[in-house]
């Protein structure tokens, strides 16, 4: 990954192990303990979201905001609720299915 990328008011950025995470004037910092394959995951379900209509998109947000909280604090039971609900919104998309399986989830998340 670059130094910094945005994607929709989302700028992740990576230093030496350590990853920046600002959310819509929200700056989360960190070290980076997930894969470079969650991030990316975490990216494209972001981009999904904002193809999605207005409504729908700030039902959709909301629950990404909660589920990369959950990813972060390392708790994958709570991750599962927003999870969900992404994916009844989405649909089963690429990212959904690769944040489940990171997760421990099978889809349909159950």
């Amino acid at each position: 990954m670059s130094e910094s990328s945005k994607y929709g008011g989302l700028t992740f950025g990576e230093n030496k192990g350590n990853i920046t995470i600002e959310n819509n004037g929200t700056l989360n910092q960190g070290k980076a303990s997930h894969s470079d394959d969650i991030i990316n995951a975490l990216q494209q379900l972001h981009e999904e979201i904002q193809c999605l209509s207005d409504e729908q998109r700030d039902i959709a947000e909301a629950n990404f905001e909660l589920l990369q909280t959950h990813i972060e604090n390392g708790d994958k039971e709570k991750a599962k609720k927003p999870l969900e609900k992404l994916s009844t919104l989405l649909g089963v998309v690429t990212s959904i299915l690769s944040i489940a399986s990171f997760i421990g989830l099978k889809v349909p998340i159950k």
